[in-house]
C-alpha cells in the first residue's frame, strides 16, 4: 500500500546496494547482512512507493523502469551519506578550524596570548579567537571551546585541567625604592603609596592581608590609584608610581628587565587555583587535542615559576 511518508533510508541503501551488485546475495555481502533483510527492506519500500522495482528470478534480478529512476536517488543518498562521513572525519581529525577560547583579561596577555601565538606557528590552519572577559562564562551555551577559570570550576559537568595556582607578591621599581621610606615589614606599608586593586575591596575596606609562614597581617593602605584591572596596576609600579600586588607572571617579564623588584620577601596576598574548562567529549576532536597538549603543559611551568626573593 502507498504512503505519503519518505521511504525509509535503510531501505533506499539496500535497494542501491541491489541495484549496483545485481543480486540479493552480493547486496547482502555488500552491507554485511542477512540476504532475508535485504529482501524484506526491497519488498517495504515497493509497498511504502506503491510500484515494482525489481523483476526477481532464480539468479539475478532485474530493475524495472520505476526501479531505474529510483536507483538514481538512491545512488545519490548513499554519495551524500559517504561525504558527510569525509566531512565529519576531516573535522574530528584534522588539526584546522576554528577554536574560541574565553580568558580574563591579565591571563590572556601575559601568559595565553604568547603561546597560543606559538600554537598558531606550528599549526597555521586554526583559526583561534580569543575572548577577554572577567566574568563566568558557560561555555556550552556560549560556544566556547576552552575557558580559563580560577579559584573553583562552578560546573562538575566541564572537564577541568588543573592548571596550578597564583599568589599575589609585592613589587615596586628601583626608582621608588630609591626614594621611598623603608620597607621590612607590612606595618611600614602605612608609609608608602599604593597601587589598589579595586575588584578587591567590594566593603570599600583599602587593605592588603598579607601572611608568611602561618602569620597573617592586615595593613590599611593609601591607593595613589586604584583599578580593577592588573595591566594598569603594573605600568604604575613600573613607572615608580607606587608599591602593586601583582601575581608573578604579570612581574615576571618586568623583573627579567630590572624595571620591578620583589619587596616584603616571603610575604604574600593570596593563592588560587586556576584551570582549563572545556565540555565533554569523546572523542575529542584533534584540534581541540592539540590544543589541551600544547597549552596545559606551558601554563602549568609558567604557573609554576617561583618569584624572585630580594
Amino acid at each position: 500500500m502507498k504512503t505519503n511518508h519518505p521511504p525509509s533510508p535503510d531501505a533506499l541503501l539496500a535497494f542501491d546496494a541491489l541495484a549496483r551488485h545485481g543480486s540479493f546475495t552480493a547486496a547482502a555481502d555488500a552491507l554485511g547482512c542477512a540476504k532475508s533483510r535485504v529482501s524484506q527492506l526491497v519488498k517495504q519500500l515497493e509497498l511504502e512507493l506503491g510500484a515494482v522495482l525489481v523483476l526477481r528470478n532464480t539468479r539475478r534480478v532485474a530493475l524495472t523502469e520505476a526501479g531505474q529512476r529510483l536507483a538514481v536517488h538512491a545512488r545519490q543518498l548513499r554519495e551524500m551519506l559517504d561525504r558527510v562521513r569525509g566531512d565529519v572525519g576531516n573535522v574530528q581529525d584534522c588539526v584546522e578550524g576554528p577554536l574560541v577560547i574565553s580568558s580574563a583579561s591579565a591571563f590572556a596577555q601575559f601568559l595565553l596570548v604568547p603561546i597560543l601565538s606559538e600554537l598558531s606557528n606550528q599549526y597555521p590552519g586554526l583559526e583561534m579567537q580569543l575572548q577577554v572577559e572577567n566574568r563566568l562564562q558557560d561555555p556550552v551555551a556560549e560556544g566556547l571551546d576552552f575557558c580559563v577559570r580560577t579559584r573553583n570550576v562552578y560546573d562538575e559537568g566541564l572537564v577541568a585541567k588543573p592548571l596550578g595556582f597564583m599568589r599575589e607578591t609585592v613589587y615596586a621599581s628601583p626608582g621608588y625604592l630609591a626614594q621611598a621610606p623603608r620597607l621590612e615589614h607590612p606595618e611600614d606599608l602605612c608609609l608608602h603609596r599604593v597601587l589598589y586593586d579595586s575588584s578587591k575591596a567590594p566593603n570599600k575596606t583599602v587593605e592588603w592581608a598579607l601572611e608568611k609562614d602561618g602569620v597573617y597581617v592586615r595593613m590599611p593602605v593609601r591607593p595613589v590609584l586604584s583599578c580593577n584591572q592588573y595591566s594598569p596596576l603594573v605600568s604604575g609600579a613600573v613607572a615608580g608610581c607606587g608599591l602593586a600586588l601583582l601575581p608573578h607572571y604579570v612581574a615576571s617579564s618586568f623583573l627579567a628587565t630590572g624595571q620591578l623588584l620583589p619587596v616584603l620577601p616571603g610575604w604574600s596576598h593570596d593563592c588560587w587555583p586556576a584551570f582549563l574548562v572545556y565540555p565533554y567529549r569523546h572523542p575529542l576532536p584533534r584540534k581541540n587535542e592539540v590544543f589541551v597538549q600544547h597549552v596545559v603543559p606551558r601554563l602549568r611551568a609558567l604557573l609554576a615559576a617561583e618569584p624572585q626573593t630580594a
